[in-house]
């Protein structure tokens, strides 16, 4: 992928294990951005791409939405931010949403089942 989003660098998607992997899917972080500019807010990306063993390490399932590079953790503090990015990945296309009370899941996976909203 040519990098060319403005508000997300590789580095910051990177597997947090340390072993380098940047697999994020192009179309996917499109909707991404697109949301982040939506919601007029940063978004500080607390999980990206996972490899098999971070993944295990961090509780994700097998069929992860990180693993494919198809989905993000984003970072919020209060529910005014977990509404903002809510509503702007909706309006951006992204169907797969999980809310936790520190961050909100953005996953594009539709090898999966591809609507889906919960709670962590």
């Amino acid at each position: 992928m040519k990098w060319e989003l403005t508000h997300f660098k590789p580095e910051n998607l990177e597997c947090k294990c340390g072993c380098g992997l940047m697999n994020m899917k192009e179309t996917f972080m499109w909707k991404v951005e697109f949301a982040r500019t939506e919601a007029q807010m940063a978004f500080i990306v607390s999980s990206g791409c996972r490899c098999k063993e971070w993944n295990k390490h961090e509780g994700g399932t097998e069929t992860s939405d990180h693993l494919t590079g198809e989905g993000i953790d984003v970072k919020v503090v209060g529910s005014h931010q977990r509404l903002k990015v809510v509503s702007a990945a909706i309006v951006s296309g992204i169907k797969r949403i999980g809310v936790a009370k520190t961050f909100i899941h953005l996953g594009d996976n539709i090898r999966q089942n591809p609507v889906g909203l919960w709670s962590y």
